[in-house]
């Protein structure tokens, strides 16, 4: 208290009056409950998220939903003791860490249905979106035998254990990359890139290199090429079908990230020293170079690029222009225009001296992401406000880890609107589905095990309405992001941004006053009528 006033960092938003008070993130607890009972159960705490360079927050409600284990330490093994040591000494035997080291590289699936993660321990780990009301219930029913009940919501976003394990790389895994088929492709340590695929569990091509693979990107229109930037400084297309290199090109410097232009037609290297190389994809002909670098100061010389990707905001206006997205170990990420290489954007808040932290567009756009050596992760809006300094551009920011944040992406939108068919308690509270009204003789016909076909075919028709355009489109929950970030000791956090917030606090009954609290504590939670929706009572007000 200064002067009888808070200061700013003490006040608490009204969120706090649901969801207690804000705590950090790296101390945030996500809560593990298979039952959810809509109107009652309130997310964990929400996360304290700070502002730079700007007054409010664009992040608010943002809560911890799942945290997972992306690395697994080796096996404990027995290291020679000297002769001469004495017994005691020679009873301790030399263990691994129990963590399973850093996850350096994570990649969602273009559908949304799949994040892959990998790092030190050498295994490919795929992690499947709850997708499906059967896949919830699979993981509730899993909880319930695992948890106790918990009086706060549950609201995870992957299945608790990987999809996939894939395994075959002999040193850690650099980088990831996704094509439109869900063939997913890593580079590793082991001087090698290897292809693998959702249906099938041993690695299908291996593509050896001379050097350490630092980078690969899928082409982007074309899934049978990609590109790969390795420490021997050259840059090579591959063709998946002939398993042999189309074109390359040798660079005079260590190549430390790669990407495409949104078209597939150029080809991007970005360097140790900190230098953007753009080719011609066809043949790799040299096209031109960008040295990113600040025009004055200790920056002024360039630094090791650790990360490139493109996009095009608006792509079905001719008009629209390529973005480029630069991070470097200077602390700084750039935006530049792909077709003049004018630099539109430089964010900085993060620390990235020496790690291969790279920042990441949300897949609209809206937003840049990265992770950070000071165990935060930062987010900067891409709305261009008049009044913004190029220098100051305004971002958020909040304390996800204990550790060094080696990863930080938004989930694509596809992977929201499938957490919306599932029957997400934040998603299914905030855009609720058609309902169609039937009487409760129909609905109790509807449960006879004896209905004819024709009753089970009215009977999938009320259990499944039609969704409308409407709906559909409100399943994005653009105000409902999740962020999936990891650290340097393997762990991964799923943060959600909890856009059923208003909805919980005033559409609540239970709460509106003290009869209904009354009838809250009593559990009436159903009142007599003539007249029941298609989605059970047990869906709508949950079971105790």
């Amino acid at each position: 208290m200064i002067g009888g006033k808070k200061k700013d960092d003490d006040i608490l938003d009204d969120e706090s009056e649901l969801s207690e008070q804000r705590t950090e993130g790296a101390n945030a607890v996500a809560f593990s409950s298979a039952v959810y009972i809509p109107h009652h159960k309130q997310p964990p705490r929400y996360i304290r998220v700070r502002t730079k360079n700007r007054r409010s927050n664009e992040f608010n409600h943002i809560f911890l939903a799942q945290e997972l284990r992306g690395t697994r330490p080796s096996p404990p093994t027995r290291q020679p003791i000297p002769a001469d040591e004495d017994s005691s000494s020679a009873q301790q035997s030399k263990v691994n860490p129990t963590s399973g080291g850093p996850i350096w590289a994570v990649e969602f699936s273009q559908d949304g249905r799949f994040l892959a993660t990998g790092g030190r321990d050498r295994v490919l780990r795929v992690w499947a979106v709850i997708a499906t009301e059967e896949d919830r219930k699979a993981y509730d029913d899993e909880e319930d035998a695992n948890t106790e009940k918990e009086e706060r919501l549950s609201a995870p976003v992957f299945h608790s254990q990987p999809a996939r394990e894939f395994r075959g790389h002999e040193g850690d895994i650099l980088d990831l990359s996704w094509s439109k088929n869900n063939f997913l492709l890593s580079s590793s340590m082991d001087k090698t890139v290897r292809l693998w695929h959702m249906s099938r569990r041993e690695c299908l091509c291996t593509f050896k290199h001379k050097d350490f693979v630092a980078s690969i990107a899928f082409h982007p229109r074309d899934d049978r090429f990609f590109l790969a930037g390795s420490l021997d400084s050259s840059l090579r297309l591959w063709s998946i079908p002939d398993k042999a290199v189309a074109y390359s090109s040798q660079l005079t410097d260590i190549i430390t990230a790669v990407g495409f232009s949104p078209d597939g037609k150029t080809a991007i290297a970005g360097t140790f020293h900190g230098f953007c190389m753009f080719y011609e994809t066809e043949g790799l002909k040299y096209l031109s170079q960008l040295h990113v670098r600040s025009s004055r100061g200790k920056n002024a010389k360039g630094s090791k690029i650790t990360g490139i990707q493109t996009i095009n905001f608006s792509p079905t206006n001719a008009d629209s222009e390529d973005k480029l997205l630069v991070t470097s170990n200077d602390s700084r990420i750039r935006i530049y225009n792909m077709a003049n290489k004018n630099l539109e954007a430089k964010l900085k808040g993060h620390e990235n001296a020496c790690n291969q932290i790279r920042a990441s567009f949300s897949d609209d756009g809206a937003f840049v992401i990265c992770g950070s050596e000071d165990q935060k992760a930062f987010i900067w809006s891409r709305a261009i406000v008049e009044s913004d300094s190029r220098e100051k551009r305004p971002g958020e920011y909040f304390e996800a880890h204990s550790d060094i944040v080696t990863t930080a992406i938004f989930a694509p939108t596809q992977t929201r609107r499938l957490l919306q068919a599932s029957s997400d308690p934040i998603f299914t509270l905030c855009n609720p589905p058609p309902v169609t009204l039937r009487s409760k003789e129909e609905s109790t016909a509807n449960l006879d095990s004896s209905a004819g076909d024709a009753q089970s075919e009215y009977s999938d028709r009320a259990r499944k309405p039609e969704e409308s355009p409407a709906f559909i489109s409100r399943s994005a929950h653009s105000d409902g992001q999740i962020i999936v970030t990891t650290d340097n000791s393997g762990v991964i956090k799923v943060f959600r941004q909890d856009c059923a917030f208003v909805k919980r606090r005033y559409d609540n009954w239970e709460t509106n006053s003290s009869f209904s609290r009354k009838l809250g504590r009593d559990k009436l939670l159903v009142r007599a009528g003539s007249i029941v929706t298609g989605t059970s009572v047990s869906n709508q007000f949950g079971q105790n």
